[in-house]
């Protein structure tokens, strides 16, 4: 019988990474063989997050076309799970959405009765291909900010059980990862909605993962302002383990604007966290996402952004233009802005943004750091450290090396050029 082949074209966020992951393991279980084209089965796994991400699925689609003829294509993810209008709706063989991946498995065995699985267990870890493994431990979303679709597209609150997160990452550590990002949707509230059965939050779901033996890093992706609490920090702060990295995403640092947005705080109280980040940890990188050109801002509300992302003095800055989509309802506020307001606006923060990374940077001249190599790009190692920065380095930088294979933990004197 001729091995049936596939191949996942995923767009969007390390959620989505992980979900396309996920779904790979359990076509490799039933018979299927990843390859790079001419497959039988291409699966297209969307995002929705801007109208930009869509135009994406659309070229990400026509190409997964082209390169397979003969396949069938699966289109899956957020923009499926809202957009009925969907221009690939009649081209598709199947528009699935999110989740429920094993009911996903039975349909794609319709497509081809023929499969025969696999005699072996389905694999205990969800490999991405990364040197650092991204675990998985919440879907959905109930905060509804005006300009957000992935309540729609996610749903509400789902936490994974304590013990198969657990289980997960300590294969994943026993296969030679040694840092591990926990990710979802909105990931402070992990064990928060009223029908999880076990009594548990992040703090605790962290300390669990804190005994397994050799793991080197956690690392969290994401987390809103309002849930960064004084027992993660104090978990922070105690535990070397845990990376001084919080990516909190801003928005904006307009009060008008922030309200028009739906976010649960006031500017005030984003700049309190960070100082009380600092206090206890000076070095902690502080990474954000900011949305440019929000219906009705003004020049004063932009510079109001501007002024504060510079006092916050942010490691990393990572700068959205806005554009709603039609079932949020920042879609029908007045006041939207020319788009090439946007677009100056989108560069000039983003110029700041790189300013303000090279300073961060700079704190770390002539020191040792411990980092991750993620991959080999000739003779350079490539590695990420605990403060969310990459350095390259050559063999001979590497003050203590354990070994040269992605994954590895590296400690060597850190020089950085500007």
């Amino acid at each position: 019988m001729k091995i049936k082949t596939y191949k996942i074209y995923t767009l969007g966020c390390k959620v989505n990474q992980y979900d396309s992951a996920d779904l790979k393991k359990r076509l490799n279980k039933i018979g299927f063989e990843e390859r790079k084209n001419f497959v039988d089965l291409a699966i297209v796994n969307t995002c929705a997050v801007t109208k930009t991400a869509i135009r994406k699925n659309s070229r990400m689609f026509n190409l997964a076309k082209k390169e397979n003829p003969k396949a069938k294509i699966i289109v899956m993810g957020c923009w499926s799970e809202i957009d009925d209008k969907i221009l690939i709706k009649n081209q598709a063989d199947l528009i699935w959405g999110v989740g429920n991946y094993k009911e996903l498995i039975k349909r794609v065995k319709r497509f081809f009765p023929e499969l025969k699985e696999k005699n072996k267990l389905l694999d205990n870890i969800v490999s991405t291909g990364k040197s650092r493994y991204f675990l998985k431990i919440q879907d959905g979303c109930e905060q509804f900010c005006s300009y957000c679709i992935i309540p729609f597209t996610r749903g509400k609150l789902k936490s994974r059980q304590s013990r198969e997160i657990i289980t997960e990452a300590g294969f994943a550590v026993k296969n030679g990862f040694r840092e591990i990002i926990l990710s979802g949707i909105h990931l402070g509230l992990y064990g928060r909605e009223k029908d999880f059965k076990e009594k548990i939050n992040l703090v605790e779901l962290i300390k669990k993962l804190l005994k397994i033996n050799n793991l080197e890093r956690i690392r969290l992706s994401s987390i809103e302002v309002t849930e960064v609490t004084d027992e993660l920090i104090n978990l922070m702060r105690d535990n070397k383990k845990i990376c001084k990295h919080l990516h909190i995403p801003l928005q904006n640092g307009s009060d008008k604007i922030l309200k028009l947005m739906n976010r649960p705080y006031k500017r005030a109280y984003f700049q309190k966290k960070a100082e009380k980040l600092r206090k206890y940890m000076p070095d902690i990188a502080l990474s954000t996402d900011v949305i440019v050109g929000f219906s009705g801002e003004t020049k004063k509300d932009f510079q109001d952004t501007y002024n504060f992302v510079k006092k916050i003095k942010f490691s990393r800055l990572h700068v959205f233009p806005f554009s709603a989509h039609e079932k949020t309802k920042a879609f029908n506020f007045p006041n939207h802005l020319d788009s090439s307001v946007i677009k100056e606006r989108a560069k000039k923060l983003r110029e700041l943004g790189r300013e303000l990374e090279k300073e961060y940077r700079k704190k770390f001249i002539g020191r040792d750091l411990a980092v991750i190599v993620e991959f080999k790009n000739g003779e350079y190692y490539i590695s990420k450290t605990e403060y969310y920065f990459d350095i390259k380095f050559k063999d001979v930088d590497i003050v203590d090396f354990c070994g040269n294979k992605d994954g590895d933990l590296v400690k060597k004197k850190i020089v950085v050029k500007f």
